[in-house]
């Protein structure tokens, strides 16, 4: 009886484990892929392809407009993020732009585009 008893702790033991280790750390919920989708800009809705990652506790990333492969990867220069939302601060066609987007569910962002433009984002899932 010891024994079973001894399994199923063990057993358990495990099971609480493993669904732990694989939540999201919160920290990171910004951090990975997304799509950004920005409507209604003077040359039409642009969509980003963004990769946000976590160095040294501080997100960076870079993206890329999707659709056109001859432009180049834009260097995101610094972001702001909480655990609501995200601010991205870049330079692409010369302008400085930043993209201010908060949480709608696990998977979603809403927003805008210098606070002109609305912006949505949604995850990538690999």
């Amino acid at each position: 009886m010891k024994k079973i008893i001894a399994l199923i702790f063990v057993l358990t033991t495990l099971f609480s484990a493993s669904a732990f280790a694989k939540q999201p750390d919160p920290t990171d919920f910004f951090a990975g892929k997304w799509k950004i989708m920005v409507a209604g800009t003077p040359n039409g809705d642009v969509t980003f392809a963004t990769n946000l990652i976590r160095k040294d506790g501080v997100l960076t990333g870079q993206l890329k407009i999707v659709g056109d492969d001859s432009l180049p990867l834009v260097d995101i220069s610094k972001v702001e993020d909480d655990s609501e939302k995200v601010v991205l601060y870049f330079t692409i066609q010369g302008y400085d732009v930043n993209v201010e987007l908060n949480k709608v569910d696990s998977d979603n962002l809403k927003g805008s585009l210098m606070g002109m433009f609305e912006a949505k984002g949604a995850r990538v899932k690999e």
